[in-house]
């Protein structure tokens, strides 16, 4: 798999969102500026795909992803709220550590593997406990690319 595609600038720490509504507008907000679709249609496939099911994986974190068809390339953008977010996650936990992921329509197996990385990553406790203390967007970002 090459390199997860998370720029700096698509990472927004200590956001003050606190409904899934707020996080998924703040995700598609920073897609939109990395990949040159209009936020509302980012939004709009984020939250269709949400209301399929819940990506929340429980302790606090949460992957939420879809498939557009006129994206070029992958793109991902990470949220840390200030406070936990009712996401409907498996354990009941609020959730604060958001990564969203958007594929191309036709490439089904990059998505897994992007999801697949990130699930890795999020797996691991010791990385979930620094991704919530971490104080800036290049230290919470090198968590999530290793």
């Amino acid at each position: 798999m090459a390199a997860l595609p998370l720029p700096a600038k698509a990472i927004l720490l200590d956001s003050p969102a606190v409904s899934m509504t707020g996080v998924l507008q703040a995700l598609a907000e920073r897609l939109s500026e990395s990949t040159g679709i209009a936020q509302q249609k980012i939004y709009d496939a984020l939250m269709t795909r949400e209301m399929q099911g819940s990506t929340a994986l429980g302790f606090g974190v949460a992957v939420p992803h879809t498939r557009l068809p006129d994206l070029a390339s992958a793109a991902v953008a990470a949220l840390r709220t200030r406070t936990a977010v009712g996401f409907a996650a498996p354990d009941a936990e609020g959730v604060h550590i958001f990564v969203a992921v958007l594929v191309p329509a036709g490439e089904a197996m990059e998505h897994l593997e992007l999801l697949s990385h990130i699930a890795a990553r999020l797996a691991q406790e010791n990385v979930r406990q620094q991704l919530a203390q971490v104080e800036d967007v290049d230290a919470f970002r090198a968590l999530l690319v290793a």
